[in-house]
């Protein structure tokens, strides 16, 4: 494990947090150590499509030649403003190319970029999606899924914060989290970033506004905190899967001393990345990355970071 120094420490709404890029084998060192055993399940998890339906396509082409998915997960902005055509687009888009049985959304700010009521978009995701609320537990793979999402509009619009779990849903979470303690693993998938763990909110290039996602962040976090079997999946940044800080280990104050794992979910549309004064620039809409989970046979997961475009791992992580 990384040794913690004074530029992993961060603090979020009081508390104190330390953070561990986790980065995992790139794929030479994944190649040379690899057992050659096919996994017993393998998810797919995606995001950030946002009216790209070319590199959806291909997406979706690409993760079929890799073999037998449980699940595709979208994890939020599945289309780019939230309209029914864009809706009808995609979901056309999605019947032309294989793909899993299952697909599994959580709602992002994209959905809510139009100017009908938050009621009215909220509804339109699930009737669309088929997801039954914005917050929701599933099972795929044999493993424990969990869906978080805002239920209020967006404060500011087009602007962060964009995220209002609320009472409930944390309430939810927290008792959820508490029920599956004894499993190995327990995947959460949210379109919006954590402070201070992946790509774009950690560094001396991240960009600040993506620390601001999650109007109640403390209270969420110090809930992710007590529990180490916790994968938190989020998209949102575009930011490179081929990063050493795609995926981290937080640690929140107060809570289990090993963390939780967080991991960046990629995108289909444009890539991103630092621009050197403490914010970002599109740098080619060319590319497009995502993840496959893989179950082992002995129940252990590893997670591949892959470019999607040319299919092929970027990096491996053992969890």
């Amino acid at each position: 494990m990384t040794p913690l120094t004074r530029r992993t420490l961060l603090t979020a709404g009081g508390l104190t947090l330390a953070t561990v890029p986790l980065g995992g084998l790139t794929a030479a060192e994944a190649a040379a150590v690899k057992k050659p055993q096919a996994p017993a399940a393998a998810l797919d998890v995606i995001s950030d499509i946002q009216g790209d339906l070319a590199d959806f396509g291909k997406a979706l082409d690409t993760l079929s030649g890799l073999g037998a998915s449980e699940a595709l997960v979208i994890a939020g902005d599945l289309v780019a403003q939230g309209t029914v055509q864009q809706y009808e687009d995609l979901y056309g888009t999605l019947a032309d190319h294989p793909h899993p049985e299952r697909v599994l959304a959580a709602l992002g700010n994209h959905e809510q970029y139009n100017s009908d009521p938050f009621d009215t978009q909220v509804k339109r995701f699930l009737e669309y999606t088929g997801m039954p609320d914005v917050y929701f537990r599933t099972t795929a793979a044999g493993l424990p899924l969990l869906f978080i999402g805002t239920t209020a509009p967006a404060v500011n619009g087009t602007s962060p914060p964009f995220v209002t779990l609320g009472a409930s849903q944390l309430s939810w979470l927290d008792s959820t989290l508490n029920e599956l303690s004894a499993e190995p693993y327990v995947l959460i998938f949210s379109h919006h970033v954590l402070p201070g763990t992946v790509s774009g909110t950690v560094g001396d290039d991240k960009a600040g506004f993506y620390d601001q996602d999650f109007v109640d962040e403390t209270d969420l976090l110090t809930i992710l905190g007590r529990h180490p079997n916790v994968i938190f999946f989020s998209g949102h940044t575009h930011w490179d899967l081929g990063r050493s800080d795609w995926a981290a280990r937080k640690i929140v104050e107060g809570g289990d001393p090993a963390g939780f794992t967080v991991v960046n979910t990629g995108f289909i549309q444009t890539l991103y990345g630092p621009d050197g004064n403490g914010g970002e620039k599109a740098i080619s809409g060319a590319e497009s990355q995502g993840l496959r989970v893989l179950k082992g046979t002995d129940g252990r997961l590893t997670i591949e970071s892959r470019d999607l475009r040319r299919n092929r791992v970027i990096r491996t992580l053992p969890v």
